[in-house]
C-alpha cells in the first residue's frame, strides 16, 4: 500500500507521526476501482428487408438458437423465414461503457457469420432482440440475463469506412441501437489488509462528505457501503460522460476531516498545481477537496502557464464556478490539444453562460470546435433554437445550424444516424444530372430546383420536386425511401462530382486521444528566457515549430504527452 507524503524529505527511516496531516491518506489507498473496464454483451438475430442478398443459414449452435427465440416469439412458419433470400441470420455485439445507466443507448455492430451464405446486409433492418452475457461452448449457446434490447435499421461498415470490399458489406453497425434495461455499477472494493466495517464506513463518509445528489427530493451521498469489502457508488450528475475523472477525483478524497490537515494538504496540492509538470494532479487534488480549494484553483487560473491554467479552469468547471467559462472557452476555440477535455468540462457546467459560450463556438473554422460545440448543446437540449432539428421518417436527425463560417455538411456515424449542415447557402449549383446507385437520379427541373426519382425492381417509380437546398433534398431522399447510409454515399458523390461545393466531414468530433503540446507563445517565452540565462553561451539555430492554423498541432501519444488521456 502506498501513502501519500508531500511533506517527506525522502529520507527512508520515517519518523512516527505526531499530527494525522503527516502522513495522510486518501481513498485510493485504501481501495481498487470496480466496474471501470468495457463488458461485451451479444444477441443472434434475423434481419429483415435485404434485397436478396441473404441466405439460408448452415445448421449450427447460432441458427438452434435463432430458431428457439422465433418459437418463444411464436413465429409462423420459422423455417421459412430462414430460408428466405430477404432474410440473414446476423450477430449482434455491444460494448457496455463504465457507469452506463438504464435508457442509455449504445452501438451495436452486426455482422453475418463467415459460414453463411449472405453477401450483404445493405438495407437491412434488426427486430427488437435481447441482449445477453453470451458464449458459445461445446456447440452450445450459454446465455446470462437480458442487459439491453437492441433493433433498428443497419448502416453497412463500406459507408463507415468508406471502403466496398466484400467484408465491409457484410459488416455493419445500429447507430445508437441498443438500449440499457439496467445500470452498470460502479463501484470501491477494499485491498487486503484494509478490510473491516469501520473502514468501509470511513470511506463512505469521507465521500459522501465531498458528491451528494437528489433522489426523489432527498439530498444523499453517493456512496454505500454494502460491507466491509466493497462499496457502492452513484454517478454523480455533473461526472455522467467523465466517469474516468470522477473515480480519480474520487480516489483523491482525504480520509481525514481535521481543520489543520485540510489546511496543510490544500496548500501542497496549490503548490503542485501551480507548477507544469505536477499541475494535473494538483487540481485533481483539489477538486477532490471541494469547495475550500476554490481559492487555490482561483490563483492558477492566473498563472501565466496555459497548462495550470486549463487544469485549474477544468477543476472549476467540475465544482460549478463560472470562472471557467471564458478560458475553457478560449481552450476548446484554439488548441485541440485541450479540445475534447474543455467541452466536456463546459458540459459539465449547469450556467446559461456556457449555451453562450458553445453558440459563439459554431462560428469557428475548424469542424471538431464547431461540431463539437453543437454536441454539447444537443446534450443540454434538443429543443434549443441555435441547433433545432427534426427527426426524419427513416430515424435520421437533420438539424440546420446558422454559422458565419464556411458552409459545411456533418455526419454523424456513432451513437445516432444524425445529419448538421452548417450555413445559411448549403445548395446543390449547376445544371444537376447525377446518377446515384439502387435506381436514384437527382436532376434539375428549374431555377434552383431538382427532381429525386426512385425506379423500383418492380417498374415502379417514386418521385419528389424539391428545392436545390441540401436540407429538402435529404428530405425527399428520405421520401424516395433511402436509408441513412445511403444517404450519406450520394451526399459525397454529389460532392465528387462538383455539385455540392460545401465541406463534408464525419465524425469530425473533437478527440480524447490528442496531447498538449506547449503554444508557440510559451515556447517563444521559455526561449526568451533561456537566452538570457546562456547569453554568453551558443544558441540553437533550430526555430520553433510553426502553425498553419489556429489550432495547436497534434503530436502522436508519447510525443511531449504532459496531458494522458482519460478515457
Amino acid at each position: 500500500m502506498s501513502y501519500l507524503n508531500p511533506w517527506s524529505d525522502g529520507d527512508e527511516k520515517e519518523e512516527e507521526p505526531s499530527h494525522d496531516w503527516d502522513k495522510p491518506r486518501t481513498v485510493g489507498d485504501l481501495t481498487v476501482p470496480g466496474g471501470m473496464n468495457n463488458a461485451k454483451i451479444k444477441g443472434v438475430t434475423l434481419v429483415t428487408g435485404l434485397h436478396g442478398t441473404g441466405s439460408d443459414p448452415p445448421p449450427s449452435a447460432a441458427r438452434d438458437l435463432l430458431l428457439n427465440e422465433m418459437r418463444i416469439l411464436q413465429v409462423d412458419q420459422p423455417q421459412q423465414w430462414l430460408a428466405s433470400p430477404h432474410t440473414a441470420l446476423v450477430m449482434l455485439e455491444a460494448v457496455i461503457p463504465p457507469g452506463a445507466r438504464e435508457g442509455d443507448t449504445i452501438d451495436v455492430t452486426v455482422f453475418a457469420p463467415p459460414e453463411t451464405d449472405t453477401t450483404s446486409l445493405e438495407n437491412g433492418y434488426s427486430p427488437s432482440t435481447r441482449l445477453t452475457e453470451m458464449a458459445f461452448l461445446g456447440g452450445r449457446a450459454r446465455k446470462g440475463n437480458d442487459i439491453a434490447m437492441a433493433s433498428g435499421p443497419i448502416v453497412l461498415d463500406s459507408v463507415i469506412e468508406g471502403n466496398n470490399s466484400k467484408a465491409n458489406m457484410r459488416r455493419g453497425r445500429i447507430l445508437g441501437g441498443a438500449v440499457m434495461m439496467e445500470e452498470r455499477p460502479l463501484g470501491l472494493g477494499l485491498i487486503e489488509g484494509e478490510v473491516s466495517i469501520a473502514a468501509s464506513a470511513a470511506i463512505g463518509a469521507a465521500i459522501n462528505g465531498r458528491f451528494h445528489m437528489y433522489r426523489e427530493g432527498t439530498k444523499q451521498g453517493v456512496a454505500t457501503p454494502m460491507t466491509d469489502k466493497f462499496i457502492t457508488l452513484d454517478v454523480h450528475p455533473r461526472y455522467k460522460e467523465s466517469i474516468s475523472r470522477y473515480m480519480r477525483v474520487i480516489r483523491f478524497i482525504p480520509l481525514s476531516r481535521s481543520t489543520e490537515f485540510r489546511r496543510r494538504y490544500i496548500a501542497e496540492c496549490e503548490a503542485e498545481l501551480l507548477v507544469e509538470s505536477t499541475a494535473q494532479a494538483g487540481a485533481l487534488k483539489l477538486e477532490a477537496i471541494g469547495k475550500e480549494a476554490v481559492p487555490s484553483l482561483m490563483k492558477g487560473l492566473n498563472s501565466e502557464n496555459e497548462l495550470v491554467r486549463f487544469c485549474s479552469a477544468e477543476s472549476l468547471a467540475y465544482m460549478n464556478d463560472s470562472a471557467c467559462i471564458e478560458p475553457l472557452t478560449e481552450a476548446a476555440r484554439t488548441n485541440n490539444g485541450f479540445r475534447f477535455r474543455a467541452l466536456q468540462a463546459l458540459g459539465s457546467f449547469d450556467d446559461l453562460d456556457v449555451i453562450d459560450s458553445l453558440e459563439g463556438l459554431l462560428h469557428e473554422e475548424s469542424a471538431e470546435a464547431r461540431y463539437g460545440a453543437f454536441d454539447q448543446l444537443k446534450k443540454r437540449s434538443n429543443q434549443l433554437p441555435s441547433i433545432a432539428g427534426e427527426l426524419l421518417d427513416n430515424h435520421v436527425h437533420l438539424h440546420h445550424v446558422r454559422s458565419a463560417s464556411s458552409p459545411m455538411v456533418h455526419f454523424r456515424l456513432q451513437d445516432r444516424p444524425e445529419i448538421v449542415v452548417f450555413g445559411t447557402e448549403v445548395r446543390l449549383n449547376g445544371d444537376v444530372a447525377f446518377v446515384g446507385q439502387n435506381g436514384l437520379t437527382i436532376r434539375s427541373s428549374g431555377h434552383r430546383k431538382v427532381k429525386v426519382t426512385r425506379f423500383q425492381a418492380d417498374g415502379g417509380e417514386l418521385e419528389k420536386e424539391c428545392s436545390s437546398d441540401l436540407k429538402e433534398i435529404i428530405k425527399a431522399l428520405t421520401e424516395v425511401e433511402c436509408g441513412y447510409g445511403e444517404i450519406v454515399r450520394n451526399v459525397f458523390a454529389l460532392r465528387n462530382e462538383g455539385y455540392l461545393t460545401a465541406r463534408v466531414e464525419v465524425n469530425a468530433m473533437p478527440r480524447p486521444d490528442r496531447s498538449y503540446v506547449r503554444s508557440e507563445e510559451l515556447i517563444a517565452k521559455e526561449s526568451d528566457e533561456q537566452e538570457n540565462f546562456t547569453d554568453n553561451f551558443s544558441q540553437s539555430s533550430e526555430t520553433a515549430k510553426t502553425e498553419e492554423s489556429s489550432e495547436v498541432t497534434t503530436y502522436a501519444d508519447g510525443d511531449d504527452t504532459l496531458i494522458p488521456t482519460f478515457d
